[in-house]
């Protein structure tokens, strides 16, 4: 009998990692902690997992590499001069339902105001995207894996085209007197991309790359959005200030006659005492679950048919950002097999030995610059996890 079994990972103000196993196959769903240790010598920002591969990003500058498999940390990204705010890999596919991702690079954001690339084959800095001047709050790749989207506290939304690692476009927010917070594309074809702001999300025509909705939180604060695709319908989902997640349907959105968008949510969920500072989705066969941290310390677990909580975790921790993996990220059978001429980052890595083939398909013809040899790699760890 397939177990209903999936891994909650968080980070929390108190510069801990806590990764915690859910099993909802019973009538009661248990909580069983895997792992929980000190990571970062300060706040944990921002996480992401692709198979295998963890990463953390701390306002201590560093990003921790950690293999699940095997419970080690594999070492240290060195390269940003300011507090890490997104960490993102990219998708094998453009519509990943899967929840396993197959990242074959790793694109971090900072207060320093730059985007770097990260090749996750060997974590070699592949390059840099400049031009923000203020820091970057969030990042979101499209579903081809060719171009990201940012937001800063310059005042700006910029398009970056990952196949050359140049700008494409600068929107600036001139009407709006509010930063951009959290930028998600709309899937599954990225012809819309949504933008939060502090009390609204802007809905942009990425054709036009001009505003073509505005929806309206009655002045409550976003404290992170997402998109989730529910019995065939796609939502805007924004957690608040008051712990409140808010669904709202992106069809009644894009079929309304006015620009603003003033309606209630479709429905909403609370769970939360305060703030909501992060949410993920996770599908499997059998059911969409949510999953919602806040800084009440609680972990709650949500099914999206029901539209209830089904479990809930204190953790005890103020908490900041998460992440969820599958529950067989540890058996055996879905590691690879090593061979004597691979290394102990290489062996790990899902992307083709063709190095330079990738580069082209990437970032075209771009020659790598000599400065790039220069950047620190990864530093070979081995810690164990407990």
């Amino acid at each position: 009998m397939a177990r209903n079994q999936f891994r909650i990972i968080v980070g929390s103000y108190e510069h801990n990692l806590l990764c915690l196993s859910i099993d909802l196959t019973l009538e009661t769903p248990v909580f069983t902690p895997i792992f929980h240790f000190q990571a970062h010598s300060l706040s944990v920002k921002c996480l992401d997992v692709s198979k295998r591969y963890l990463v953390s990003g701390s306002n201590d500058e560093h990003i921790r590499i950690y293999d699940l498999q095997k419970r080690k940390e594999l070492g240290t990204l060195l390269a940003h001069q300011g507090s890490i705010t997104n960490l993102q890999f990219s998708k094998a596919t453009a519509e990943v339902t899967d929840n396993k991702g197959s990242g074959k690079w790793l694109l971090s954001a900072s207060d320093d105001n730059k985007i770097i690339v990260w090749r996750v084959k060997d974590w070699e800095n592949f390059g840099t995207l400049k031009g923000h001047t203020a820091r970057i709050n969030d990042m979101d790749i499209h579903p081809s894996n060719r171009v990201v989207a940012s937001v800063s506290d310059d005042h700006s939304i910029r398009l970056w085209n990952l196949m050359t690692v140049k700008k494409a476009a600068v929107l600036k927010l001139k009407k709006y007197n509010q930063n951009g917070q959290f930028v998600r594309w709309l899937k599954p074809d990225g012809k819309y991309f949504a933008v939060a702001l502090m009390t609204k999300v802007i809905i942009y025509d990425t054709a036009t790359a001009k505003v073509f909705k505005e929806v309206d939180t009655g002045k409550k604060t976003i404290m992170h959005m997402e998109i989730v695709t529910l019995d065939d319908n796609e939502y805007i989902v924004v957690g608040l200030g008051d712990g409140n997640v808010n669904f709202y349907k992106l069809n009644e959105i894009l079929e309304s006659n006015d620009v603003e968008f003033n309606e209630k949510p479709e429905f909403s969920l609370l769970g939360h005492t305060n703030r909501v500072k992060d949410l993920k989705f996770y599908k499997n066969e059998f059911g969409t679950y949510m999953v919602t941290v806040g800084s009440d310390g609680k972990v709650i677990v949500w099914d999206m048919e029901k539209k209830d909580q089904i479990a809930v975790y204190d953790c005890g921790e103020r908490l900041n950002c998460l992440t969820l993996c599958d529950e067989s990220i540890e058996k055996a059978d879905t590691m690879r097999k090593r061979t004597l001429d691979q290394t102990e980052l290489g062996e790990q890595s899902e992307v083709e030995s063709d190095t330079e083939e990738l580069k082209k398909v990437m970032f075209g013809n771009k020659k790598k610059s000599k400065k790039s040899k220069k950047n620190k790699k990864a530093k070979k760890v081995e810690v164990q996890l407990e």
